[in-house]
């Protein structure tokens, strides 16, 4: 009789153990038991945003455990894939990341986001008032594109930086194969030109910043307090990548262009004979305001270049543009002085 009771609760006390085991696996499984998988699928965006593994590993009859944790995708390995898939992440540890805030830089507003041309693998950062017409038009011939309105991004054809991924974008900023390029013009020259053609219309002006001006001295300041492309820097990328990128200036677009479109593979005769024709001009130039024959009527003192000076310094700085007082002769002529 004692040895039945005795087996009874030796029974029910393995039956206790063993539903507290089972109920702590099914709880807390992840944590306290591996799991067997075949493949090794880190977070790619876990490495876009700079973020390391520093876990341990251990490895026991030819698979490793690794402890789940918030921060990582918990998983395991059997030995050849496991170790092929942490060489090819190590490889990756050492590529720079990009913030939030640098990606928002980067990519834009969807009206003003840089250019990708996938064919030639060129990343083109245009400005506006900066000869834009010119590059769209540009850009869309050299890919076969016919459409007219080149400054609608829902129906040029071209595409755009900010239609990408957040990984792709950092991994084309980083990878030397892709063209970096970058057109502007001399702040004075720019910000002249902004005022002649939106400074000037009333409408645009209430649209943009709900009130209207009759003078340049008087845009200059509005243009400090109502952000817009038109006036704002054009450095619009974090400045250590303008070192390694393809700068142009207005002063010589036509050097400029020829030799961008040598490095990536794309001038030829019938590019040149497209440059040099009257339909390629009538379209980069629907818009512009020749603003380099105003120059002595507006600038006429140094004080408003000050004002400009001050405003665009990064401009200056990381295009290498002169900070000079423009000297005009008595002909008009403008030179630096």
């Amino acid at each position: 009789m004692k040895a039945f009771f005795s087996w009874r609760l030796v029974s029910s006390a393995i039956f206790c153990v063993s539903v507290i085991i089972i109920y702590m696996l099914v709880a807390y499984g992840d944590s306290v038991y591996p799991i067997l998988v075949t493949n090794l699928d880190i977070s790619a965006k876990s490495y876009a945003n700079g973020t390391y593994i520093s876990t341990k590993y251990y490895t026991t009859q030819g698979i490793t455990y690794i402890k789940k944790t918030e921060s990582f995708v918990s998983t395991v390995s059997v030995n050849t894939t496991f170790n092929r898939n942490i060489e090819n992440v190590l490889s990756n540890r050492n590529v720079p990341s990009l913030t939030d805030a640098e990606l928002k830089q980067i990519k834009r507003t969807w009206y003003n986001s840089p250019i990708v041309v996938m064919k030639y693998k060129l990343i083109f950062f245009w400005n506006e008032k900066s000869g834009c017409s010119f590059w769209k038009s540009l850009l869309q011939f050299i890919q076969g594109l016919t459409h007219e309105d080149i400054h609608n991004p829902y129906e040029n054809g071209l595409k755009y930086l900010i239609n990408f991924e957040d990984k792709d974008i950092i991994s084309m900023m980083y990878n030397d194969s892709w063209t970096k390029a970058v057109f502007v013009r001399e702040p004075r020259e720019r910000i002249l030109s902004s005022y002649l053609d939106k400074g000037l219309n009333n409408g645009f002006m209430m649209v943009n910043c709900k009130r209207t001006v009759k003078t340049f001295s008087e845009f200059l300041e509005l243009a400090k307090q109502c952000p817009n492309a038109h006036w704002e820097s054009q450095v619009r990328a974090p400045k250590y990548f303008y070192k390694k990128m393809m700068i142009g200036k207005m002063a010589d677009i036509s050097t400029f262009t020829e030799k961008l479109l040598t490095k990536i593979g794309a001038w030829n005769e019938t590019v040149k004979y497209w440059l040099d024709s009257k339909d390629s001009e009538k379209k980069s130039r629907s818009h512009a305001q020749n603003a380099g024959d105003k120059l002595l009527q507006y600038y006429n003192n140094t004080k408003l270049q000050d004002v400009i000076f001050e405003m665009f310094e990064d401009d200056y700085i990381v295009f290498n543009f002169e900070k000079k007082y423009f000297d005009f002769n008595k002909n008009g002529d403008k030179s630096l002085t």
